[in-house]
């Protein structure tokens, strides 16, 4: 199951120590058995909690919290069952009281999966048990001699140290794993405002190239047609209102463009591409992309990449005099291709590895393979070059 790593690393050490804790009771079992007032109910009881660690780890039961009280519940019982089952007034004395290190195993869960205040209560319930496994041994509370009450006192230090630790310990973690998590979404937040910000020049960048360089054309030529002095021939008006009502549908088109909000986790494809188009200096970049692609950050960080050493590499390269990136999701998986009229060359990864040219396939190829997709690249000399990117995505990662 998907933990976050620090946790999962604190569940197999107390799941190892439960393991280490119960071979160690069972080998105390074995070697003490001479000494064992009742040995039948003893290894009973040894059997049917080693039939319970093994269900309790296999499924992971560790994670449930009436699972866990129910452990806590059975490590309880355990401490006046051993005394019971020990030789009568051997408990707490010098002979090994086999069933006290694996209980604070119990204790271990409880604070890990609840917190400090969870552990203390269970390393102070485990105590009260320890307490009790006296009387059951034969040795009532009020004879206890200096001895056994420091051998008592050291058992419920240990169960409530223990519960206390791992509570402790865990809650740091979680903590830990909040402001990451808080952290991650900041940054993610961040890069989308970015990536926004350099959209928005992007556009106007289009509309300073596009638009407003008609519309000075068409004031050029209206001026030109004023000066004549004559009427203008219906032709040339005919070409400026056919310009004039282009330029407008081409401006409705840019400033109707959606600008959606993306769903939790999630990015624009669009525009993360059109951030790279336009950080290109020395080329045209033109995106082509129909409709709203959202992804998960991580890929779209991932494909960014890719397409911005692509594009560096045609401009670095290629001799290139113009670039366009077409993006859309076919048959239920992002596309990304990167066109150029380039100069092209021959495509032979085998080849590229021998000679160590490696960054085409470690920059571009590795980063998309990485976040599960694909790289095919089309080129031959003298035909330009089209390295296409191919990301699965779900169904919803497409809007309008």
């Amino acid at each position: 199951r998907e933990l976050e790593p620090g946790m999962r690393g604190v569940w197999l050490g107390v799941i190892v120590y439960r393991w280490v804790s119960f071979v160690w009771m069972t080998v105390l079992a074995f070697a003490t058995r001479d000494d064992l007032r009742r040995p039948g109910p003893a290894f009973a009881m040894i059997a049917a909690l080693a039939a319970w660690n093994v269900w309790f780890t296999l499924t992971q039961a560790w994670e449930r919290p009436g699972v866990r009280l129910a452990d806590l519940g059975i490590s309880c019982a355990l401490l006046p069952f051993s005394g019971w089952v020990m030789q009568e007034g051997t408990a707490g004395g010098s002979a090994p009281f086999f069933a006290t290190s694996y209980p604070a195993s119990s204790a271990l869960t409880v604070g890990v999966g609840e917190g400090l205040g969870g552990g203390l209560v269970a390393g102070a319930v485990l105590s009260v048990a320890l307490v009790l496994s006296r009387p059951f041994n034969g040795i009532p509370l009020t004879t206890l001699t200096t001895g056994q009450v420091a051998a008592l006192m050291n058992g419920i230090v240990y169960y409530v140290a223990a519960g206390g630790a791992a509570g402790v310990v865990s809650r740091a973690i979680r903590r830990l794993s909040t402001e990451r998590e808080e952290a991650v979404e900041l940054a993610t937040h961040e890069r989308e405002r970015a990536a926004r910000l350099a959209e928005r020049e992007a556009l106007g960048r289009e509309i300073h190239d596009s638009v407003l360089q008609s519309l000075t054309l068409i004031e050029k030529r209206g001026r030109e047609l004023v000066a004549t002095g004559s009427p203008a021939p219906a032709d040339r008006v005919e070409e400026l209102v056919n310009l004039a009502t282009h330029q407008e549908r081409e401006l409705r088109a840019l400033l109707s463009e959606p600008q959606e909000t993306p769903p939790d986790g999630y990015t624009s494809l669009r525009t993360a591409l059109r951030a790279e188009a336009y950080a290109t200096h020395g080329i045209t970049v033109a995106v082509a992309m129909t409709g709203q692609v959202w992804l998960p950050a991580t890929q779209v960080e991932g494909l960014a990449a890719a397409v911005r050493q692509a594009l560096d590499n045609v401009v670095m390269h290629a001799g290139a005099s113009k670039i366009t990136i077409f993006a859309d999701v076919h048959d239920g998986a992002v596309e990304v291709s990167i066109r150029d009229d380039g100069v092209g060359f021959v495509y032979d990864e085998a080849r590229l590895l021998r000679e160590g040219r490696i960054g085409l396939l470690r920059s571009m190829k590795g980063r998309v393979e990485d976040i599960g997709g694909t790289m095919l690249v089309h080129t031959s000399p003298g035909n330009g070059t089209e390295v296409e990117f191919r990301m699965p995505t779900s169904a919803d990662g497409r809007d309008g």
